[in-house]
């Protein structure tokens, strides 16, 4: 899914001959390079939360319950980091592709199904990020 349908609407746009304008490549270098500095941000938040310390219960039954609870947001934090370093990679490489595009002049239906393959896998992992960090936080609001 990550992939695939990335590919079909690159292969589409190959087909139609889709070709973005030399500036679109411009607003590109912008916004993955916008999106570098907001995911690094957001992952030395997510630091943060996994380094908290957790005040333990007296209660034998509350400390497995909260042990429980603490594994599982580790679990989750883990996870959204690992896509959250996956998302920062990718969009150092689509930046850069950009970046080539946009300095050598670049514009052709191959150049743009390539900047739709980028744009369209960035959206789904981006997508995939919001729900496990809704996941997290929902954990976080639920009353036992």
């Amino acid at each position: 899914m990550f992939y695939v349908f990335p590919l079909i609407c690159g292969f589409v746009s190959l087909y139609f001959n889709i070709s973005f304008d030399i500036d679109s490549y411009g607003l590109s270098i912008t916004f993955f390079g916008i999106f570098i500095a907001l995911l690094l941000n957001i992952q030395v938040a997510i630091f943060s939360i996994f380094q908290r310390k957790w005040e333990q219960p007296s209660d034998d039954q509350l400390k497995k319950l909260q042990l429980r609870k603490i594994n599982e947001r580790k679990q989750l934090l883990s996870e959204l980091n690992s896509n959250i370093s996956y998302l920062i990679v990718f969009s150092i490489f689509s930046l850069i592709i950009s970046m080539i595009f946009y300095l050598f002049k670049i514009h052709c239906a191959f150049a743009t199904s390539i900047s739709i393959f980028n744009y369209v896998h960035f959206g789904l992992t981006i997508l995939m990020i919001v729900k496990r960090s809704h996941a997290l936080f929902q954990k976080e609001y639920d009353i036992e």
